[in-house]
């Protein structure tokens, strides 16, 4: 069995780790914007089942992916995805962050509210300092949402993907 941790709630959503379970909803919630900016295919069964199932194994291993998915506190469906990668970091203690929220839930806050409890297992985790964002510079929602939850802005760099802008946050200190 797969190693789970206890879901993050801020009483609107909450974070857990994904299941089988949760295939469906994350299939119909992909959409063009999610395509275009973090998955880069459409995806099928198939693909999001392995998505899921390495998911499951990262946890199980202790590896250095750390993925939640989002869900409605009054509903308890899936309404997108956060994960922290340890192993992308700019340096040791910074993850980098990716998020996708489906487009019925977007403009509501809850991308910011994944941030912020994202923020919160990785600070009980003690496996981060800060958490970094890199974001493509033609993603302004994105970039609007670094700035709106507290990143501050590094600049823009040169990466393997083109050019990306990269903001950071401090993780609150004990």
């Amino acid at each position: 069995m797969a190693a789970t941790i206890p879901p993050l709630s801020d009483g609107i959503i909450f974070i857990r780790s994904l299941t089988h379970h949760d295939a469906p909803d994350h299939l119909a919630g992909e959409d063009d914007e999610i395509i275009k900016w973090l998955s880069g295919g459409r995806s099928n069964t198939v693909t999001v089942a392995a998505y899921i199932e390495r998911s499951l194994e990262s946890w199980q291993n202790s590896g250095p992916v750390r993925p939640f998915g989002g869900f409605d506190c009054a509903t308890c469906r899936l309404i997108g995805s956060i994960e922290a990668n340890l192993a992308r970091s700019l340096e040791s203690g910074q993850p980098n962050l990716s998020y996708s929220i489906f487009r019925q839930w977007r403009r509501q806050g809850m991308a910011l509210r994944a941030i912020d409890l994202m923020g919160e297992y990785l600070h009980i985790a003690r496996e981060a300092r800060q958490m970094v964002l890199r974001i493509s510079p033609d993603n302004v929602a994105s970039m609007k949402l670094a700035e709106r939850s507290g990143f501050t802005p590094l600049g823009v760099f040169e990466e393997p993907e083109g050019p990306m802008a990269r903001f950071i946050r401090d993780l609150r200190q004990p």
